[in-house]
């Protein structure tokens, strides 16, 4: 029975796939089999182990908020910043003179923002913030009708703040509670053949009850087994070379 699962052929993702239809397939005949049951319930762990690190190496669904959230608060920079410009070239000589001095921070701070990383990004604006919300400047921005503005980015950076750090928790719980998703389906396969290994036998003794569970068993995983060997034959034959099947 162990050539049946042959390990070396198995992807991760063949071998949660196998594992399904396995555990599907015998959970009917749990119900008056304790010992199967105990296999079944072994499996079961293992497979679901296996699934949750393999979604663990899978990209944070959180990426993509973080990105369109980093895109506004560069709207929001970027239009105190034009407003700040356009004043202080302004005619207006009161108005330039009151705008020359906020645009001069937010220019340095930042310049160059939008090539940069989201921490060096942040580390920039947190810069800009601590200047502007100085006694004096923040009155400034007042006098300039553009305090609103100002608060908008803050709060764009705020909503960005947030969203990354439950991207950098997530990481961290995954980090801690995660295994190698190949090591796991080392475990896989043996409880995966000891469940076959018992329905074989079955079938053997009590053929009325257990014979179309084992041979419908069997026409899975060989199909299983064919797809996953034709796919190594085909990355053979891309690379010309032998390899090892991947186990992603």
């Amino acid at each position: 029975m162990e050539k049946l699962i042959i390990a070396s052929l198995l992807s991760v993702s063949d071998g949660v796939l196998m594992a399904d239809r396995i555990l599907e397939i015998i959970l009917p005949l749990t119900v008056n089999d304790p010992k199967l049951l105990k296999l079944y319930t072994t499996l079961l762990s293992i497979k679901n182990r296996l699934v949750k690190n393999q979604n663990n190496s899978s990209k944070s669904l959180l990426t993509g908020d973080l990105k369109l959230l980093d895109k506004r608060r560069n709207r929001a920079l970027t239009a105190i910043r034009n407003i700040l410009s356009g004043m202080s070239i302004s005619l207006i000589e009161d108005v330039s003179k009151k705008a020359a001095k906020p645009y001069a921070i937010i220019s340095k701070s930042s310049a160059k923002a939008y090539s940069m990383g989201y921490k060096e990004e942040t580390a920039k604006l947190i810069s800009l913030f601590s200047d502007f919300d100085l006694p004096a400047n923040n009155a400034l921005l007042k006098e300039l009708g553009i305090l609103p503005f100002y608060e908008s980015l803050k709060a764009a950076q705020v909503a960005f703040d947030t969203v990354s750090k439950q991207k950098s928790d997530q990481k961290t719980d995954q980090t801690t509670d995660s295994e190698a998703a190949t090591y796991i389906l080392t475990e896989l396969t043996p409880a995966m053949t000891n469940v076959m290994a018992m329905i074989e036998l079955n079938s053997e003794l009590e053929g009325d009850i257990y014979s179309e569970t084992f041979n419908q068993l069997v026409t899975y995983i060989n199909e299983i087994n064919a797809a996953a060997r034709a796919r190594k034959t085909r990355k053979q034959n891309g690379n010309g070379t032998d390899q090892k099947p991947d186990a992603q």
